[in-house]
């Protein structure tokens, strides 16, 4: 029998339903490994400039990079326009990392120590 199920198990015999043992014990053993899975998964979408730029040519499927991106032209690039752009787009990432860092590190290191 596994770990999980030994807690599933030893929630409902101190008097938890099935529902409240998934919610209070599982789930809270899961969130860690969904949060680094969800960070580094966003992460891996943020950094696909180079494909969606070599392959998107219609402006209303632009990935946010990509919109960025437009603001570099042949002979001028807008600094203020692509600063502001900027700013808007890594502030919620960044709201995302500092919410989520705990769970990121908690999910890293699950598996690193035995016992």
């Amino acid at each position: 029998m596994t770990v999980a199920g030994t807690e599933e198990e030893a929630a409902m015999i101190d008097g938890c339903s099935r529902l409240g043992a998934l919610f209070k014990v599982l789930v809270p053993v899961m969130l860690p490994g969904v949060a680094a899975s969800f960070i580094f998964n966003f992460v891996n979408c943020w950094n696909e400039l180079f494909l969606s730029v070599t392959l998107m040519n219609s402006d209303s499927n632009k990935t946010i990079p990509t919109a960025l991106a437009g603001f570099i032209s042949s002979f001028n690039i807008d600094w203020g326009s692509m600063s502001a752009a900027a700013v808007l787009t890594v502030v919620p990432t960044l709201a995302i990392f500092a919410f989520a860092s705990k769970f990121i590190v908690q999910g890293l290191t699950a598996g690193s120590v035995k016992g």
